[in-house]
């Protein structure tokens, strides 16, 4: 593994191009006498960034590409699928789905005026920079949706699009753009052409605000609004929303705060409230998170409840094992039961 890193290293000094790649599983177990109870998925991700224009100033240009296949194990369904088949208006987990080959990044990324404004364009992931916060990485900290963004929040699958972000003096921050609103990675071009036949797009504007320009996805605060038009095809009404993040940290702490409101645009929930914590373990080796959110659906009245723990543990450099617990008080999509509990183990291998 030490040969291959500082062959990778060399490489990206010589070109500009650096890549990785990882691979991950997933089991999530319920107690619940519904069918099925369980799910398992397996992620692998090809990844990487060629920094092809303006290498080491502030003003460089790069290509930005991800390729993945996601799919269940066997004939279990993925834990994608598991939340909504139980009830839960959520997802207890939002990456770890059954969509096959997917190309989730293909953008150009290019900074300008002296690294204060930036833009990307292409095959983009509107979660990457809208409505975060320091522990939205489903990968590596929390699973369930609620608290990497909210189903509040009706970002659109990875697809064509494009932002402009400007900073203003030091600390604050403005964020707009648009993606396809029926964007589909396992087919980017014929996505693409739906989008320039129907004109449907999800569009957001964000400012945010931080202590130190470089310390912004540990400390933010960030007001997002969106809107989605009418997906004619999908059956689905125009929505509009509003999100407030919020995210802190203090030495190994981590603290995020979410609220997210939605009017229409086929939401789970339409208001939504998180709160997260994590803790860096063992010299950052480890980490260690609990999630707490409330949340209602539209016409329910229903107070939903939800929670999610984990500890991910570094074996080496290069793989990590996450158990995970999430529990539901009051699933909205199945009133007669009180509660679901769910247990999980997350595998990680990263080369």
């Amino acid at each position: 593994m030490e040969e291959l890193s500082a062959r990778k290293k060399a490489l990206e000094t010589r070109t500009g191009l650096s890549f990785g790649f990882d691979n991950q599983i997933q089991y999530l177990g319920s107690h619940s006498a519904k069918t099925p109870s369980d799910a398992a998925a397996n992620a692998f991700r090809f990844y990487g960034t060629w920094t092809a224009v303006g290498r080491d100033t502030l003003d460089e240009g790069a290509l930005v590409f991800k390729f993945e296949n996601r799919s269940a194990l066997g004939s279990r369904i993925s834990p994608q699928a598991l939340g909504p088949s139980l009830g839960y208006a959520g997802l207890f987990s939002s990456t770890f789905s059954d969509a096959g080959w997917v190309l989730t990044n293909f953008y150009w990324r290019q900074r300008f005026a002296g690294g204060r404004g930036s833009f990307v364009v292409g095959q983009v992931d509107v979660t990457d920079y809208v409505n975060v916060d320091g522990l939205a990485n489903p990968w590596t900290a929390f699973t369930n949706l609620e608290f990497q963004q909210q189903s509040t929040f009706p970002a659109p699958n990875q697809g064509l699009g494009a932002a402009l972000r400007w900073r203003i003096g030091e600390n604050w921050v403005i964020l707009g753009g648009f993606a396809n609103a029926n964007s589909d990675p396992s087919d980017p071009v014929r996505s693409a052409q739906d989008l320039f036949e129907t004109g449907e797009t999800f569009k957001h504007f964000a400012i945010g605000w931080t202590p130190e320009w470089g310390e912004r996805f540990d400390r933010l605060l960030q007001l997002t609004v969106w809107q989605v038009d009418e997906r004619t095809a999908a059956g689905v009404p125009e929505g509009h929303g509003i999100s407030f993040a919020a995210s802190g940290r203090s030495g190994p702490w981590h603290r995020t705060f979410r609220v997210g409101f939605a009017d229409g645009g086929g939401t789970a929930l339409d208001r939504s409230i998180s709160f997260a914590t994590a803790y860096e373990a063992r010299g950052g080796k480890d980490f260690a998170g609990l999630g707490l959110n409330w949340g209602r659906a539209p016409r329910s009245s229903l107070n939903q409840y939800a929670l999610e723990a984990f500890y991910r543990y570094g074996l080496n450099d290069f793989f990590q094992i996450t158990p995970q617990v999430q529990y539901v008080a009051n699933p909205i999509g199945d009133p007669s039961s009180d509660g679901i509990m769910v247990f999980g183990v997350r595998l990680r291998a990263v080369f």
